[in-house]
């Protein structure tokens, strides 16, 4: 399945495993008593906290807020929008898999892009 988390397509075989695996190490709290808006709650604290930090999210924080947000809401898209005050204000999405899978690619080719020109 695949996710998109603001500029982020993320690729997970099994969201709802991924996160029982990892519930503990995300601290998130059980999985299992959080409602959609605790996950959504989460993921927009967490995208926060590495905007604040300067840092740019990891590939094992965008997995594991993906299988949070799927897990949790169902959704498969997570678009969380600067407002004026510099919080973020989210938006949660089911989208197309054709949509995803045509950003995913369109990705991959910046990406190859990039490393020809570097």
């Amino acid at each position: 399945m695949l996710f998109l988390l603001n500029d982020h397509i993320i690729e997970l075989a099994s969201p709802e495993a991924h996160l029982m695996g990892r519930w503990r190490e995300m601290g998130c709290g059980d999985p299992r008593t959080l409602r959609a808006q605790d996950a959504i709650e989460y993921a927009k604290s967490e995208v926060e906290g590495f905007a604040r930090s300067g840092k740019l999210l990891d590939a094992q924080t965008l997995s594991d807020l993906a299988a949070l947000v799927v897990a949790k809401t169902g959704a498969n898209s997570l678009i969380l929008k600067p407002t004026a005050s510099g919080r973020l204000e989210p938006r949660l999405r089911t989208l197309p898999q054709i949509v995803l899978e045509t950003y995913q690619r369109g990705a991959a080719n910046d990406r190859l892009e990039q490393r020809q020109f570097a």
